[in-house]
């Protein structure tokens, strides 16, 4: 093993180690919480903690791009 062979596996190990550490998603919620929507959210959405249908999360992330956009 060589340098470079070495530091790569102590980066996976540092890597696996925080994937290990990270804490478990919170469940998410079963309609969306916009109140003008309340749309279901998919239960695989649910798993990974979304709390906004997909429509209401495009609306807020293109609404964070433009936001970000306006600010440079």
């Amino acid at each position: 093993m060589d340098d470079i062979d070495v530091a790569q596996r102590r980066q996976q190990e540092e890597i696996d180690h925080a994937l290990a550490a990270r804490p478990a998603p919170k469940a998410g919620r079963s309609h969306c919480e916009m109140m003008v929507c309340r749309q279901p959210i998919a239960p695989e959405r649910q798993r990974l903690g979304a709390v906004l249908c997909i429509e209401c999360q495009c609306d807020a992330e293109h609404k964070a791009r433009s936001c970000a956009r306006v600010a440079v």
